[in-house]
Formats: C-alpha cells, sequence, structure tokens
C-alpha cells in the first residue's frame, strides 16, 4: 500500500512530466514546416516525447511504490519493455 507523501510525490511528477511533454511537442510543432521534408523529423520528436513522457511516469511508478505503471503504453510506442 502506497502512503499519501508517495502518492502525492507521484501526482507532482506526472503533473512535471505532463509539462515537459507539451513543452517538448510544442517545440516539435514550432519546427515543423507543414511540408512532406520536415515530416520525418516531427514524427520522431513527437514520438519521442511521448517515449520521454511514458518512461517518467514509470519511473515515478517505481519510486513511489506503484505496482508496474503504463509499460505496455511503452511497448506499443518503442517495441521494448524498458
Amino acid at each position: 500500500m502506497t502512503t499519501l507523501a508517495q502518492e502525492l510525490a507521484h501526482k507532482t511528477a506526472v503533473a512535471v512530466a505532463a509539462a515537459a511533454h507539451q513543452t517538448a511537442l510544442s517545440v516539435a510543432k514550432a519546427a515543423y514546416l507543414n511540408t512532406p521534408a520536415t515530416w520525418p523529423a516531427y514524427s520522431a520528436a513527437i514520438k519521442a516525447a511521448d517515449v520521454a513522457n511514458v518512461k517518467a511516469i514509470i519511473a515515478s511508478c517505481a519510486a513511489n511504490g506503484f505496482v508496474d505503471g503504463p509499460r505496455q503504453t511503452l511497448f506499443e510506442l518503442t517495441g521494448s519493455w524498458t
């Protein structure tokens, strides 16, 4: 069972991860020139932002005593469980 402190720490970590994710998405969108040539870089940047977000949530789950976190989502994004 987790403590209130662990739950609050996890909520804070998820909020920080979400803010970083939104920033990364904004940067990727600003760099995308809406042309076919820039699409691969834009797509890669979005995927990297998604992976970083999920990994931050998984790390917070592990640090705060939660069972496992969203590992299936990570596997679907990267093809890897770690």
